[in-house]
């Protein structure tokens, strides 16, 4: 729960400008990739689910986190016809510097796409089936979707007070830390991850529509 956040404030914080940041971002996504299987198989002894990509189940799911994730981007559009359009438009700068950085700049859509199908899928199986599955077998369902949700949103609440004003930043963090709850009631409710997940690829993807605008001018 806690070393994706610790590990953040050094790579877009205190070693954002150096190369070994990039490495140590590389190194706690593949932890959250391996931790978890050698954790159910070593300490809590469980087993490892089974998906099948042919299961009903999974198709029942994609239709409500359809409408979740387009429900949340009609929000952030919203949000972008308010005053807080100048605001957050004002920290674009900031913004480009951190992407340049992190050398994604030269690489938005091919970064943005992982990020949307690939990545949005680790943070679903880490977040939502480990850290969110683990939690509730020993703190109980409603404590559980909040533990989950505020380690979800502690990382992001790194990078979110980097881009923008300290208050807003913390705002959007814990909008982040919202989202991470919806997906985990979500995942509780279907019982898989497939809602969760596409919902979660349909915000990302309009997360990136917008830093789009602020970097290059343009929603896309």
């Amino acid at each position: 729960m806690t070393l994706p956040f610790l590990a953040s404030l050094f790579y877009f914080v205190f070693w954002s400008e150096q190369i070994l940041a990039r490495w140590l971002y590389g190194f706690t996504k593949l932890f959250t990739l391996v931790w978890p299987v050698i954790a159910v198989l070593l300490i809590t002894k469980a087993d490892l689910p089974r998906f099948k990509l042919s299961d009903e189940l999974h198709r029942r799911a994609l239709p409500w986190g359809i409408l979740a994730g387009i429900g949340i981007i009609g929000v952030m559009w919203i949000i972008m016809l308010t005053p807080l359009r100048e605001m957050i438009l004002g920290c674009a700068p900031r913004i480009r510097s951190k992407a340049q950085a992190l050398g994604m700049l030269d690489y938005y859509w091919t970064f943005g796409l992982f990020l949307s199908l690939i990545h949005s899928l680790l943070e679903e199986y880490y977040w939502r089936w480990f850290v969110y599955g683990q939690l509730r077998r020993v703190v109980g369902n409603g404590f559980a979707h909040v533990l989950a949700g505020v380690s979800f949103a502690a990382h992001h609440l790194v990078v979110t007070t980097q881009y923008f004003p300290p208050v807003w930043g913390v705002v959007f963090g814990a909008l982040t830390g919202a989202g991470g709850i919806l997906w985990s009631v979500l995942y509780e409710k279907q019982r898989t991850l497939a809602g969760a997940w596409i919902c979660h690829v349909l915000v990302d993807l309009g997360i990136l529509s917008i830093g789009h605008k602020l970097l290059f001018g343009s929603y896309f």
